[in-house]
């Protein structure tokens, strides 16, 4: 735990408190209805520590192209979990106001993460390239990732699908440009990410000039 930063400490602290809501529903509920979520906490998970890792090490352009591929092919599934919210239609559950909290602190988990990983691959970019590509680099990643959350849910997608079916999911995708939903959704989640990554690092910002 020493090693860890303030930010680090605070996420994992957030993970854990998800995680014990998780298990008191199980022990209370003796279901397993929504454990689906810990395993969408971990692939939220992942875009946050490749790029703490790529933080902590000097890396050549050519590994930080690479690190960030991977870094947003998994990005999708941090903010994805807002969606979550749409299982409390085929809950039967009586606990509807707990399991309602608990969806709410997962998708805000999943929210920071990925808030938190594009600012710190923002100023990778930034440092070794230059502000302007930085900024337009993250206005493609916020809508890339409204469509990879489209890809999700509407389709069924994962992260993982590019390596086992690669073509099959090449061309579901393309083939998504012409459904209305997925203009929506990427717009609609792409819009929300660039405003709330807009205001994280205005807060940043304003906490160092205190």
């Amino acid at each position: 735990m020493k090693h860890l930063n303030k930010t680090q400490k605070s996420i994992l602290l957030i993970v854990l408190f998800c995680a014990i809501l998780q298990l008191i529903r199980v022990q209370y509920t003796q279901s397993l209805f929504f454990s689906f979520l810990l395993w969408n906490l971990f692939l939220a998970c992942i875009p946050y520590i490749v790029s703490e890792v790529m933080k902590k090490r000097p890396l050549t352009k050519t590994k930080i192209i690479i690190g960030t591929s991977f870094w947003l092919l998994f990005l999708p599934n941090a903010p994805y979990m807002i969606t979550d919210f749409i299982h409390l239609h085929h809950s039967k559950s009586t606990m509807i106001w707990y399991d309602l909290f608990m969806i709410f602190c997962y998708a805000n988990t999943g929210l920071l993460l990925s808030i938190v990983s594009m600012h710190t691959i923002y100023k990778i970019i930034q440092k070794n390239w230059t502000l302007t590509i930085a900024n337009y680099f993250i206005i493609g990643v916020v809508f890339l990732c409204g469509f990879g959350i489209y890809l999700g849910r509407f389709l069924r997608f994962n992260s993982w699908d590019i390596f086992t079916t690669p073509l099959q999911t090449l061309k579901q995708s393309l083939t998504s440009f012409t459904n209305q939903n997925a203009w929506f959704v990427s717009i609609g989640f792409g819009s929300l990410l660039w405003i709330m990554f807009s205001l994280y690092k205005t807060l940043l910002i304003v906490n160092k000039e205190k």
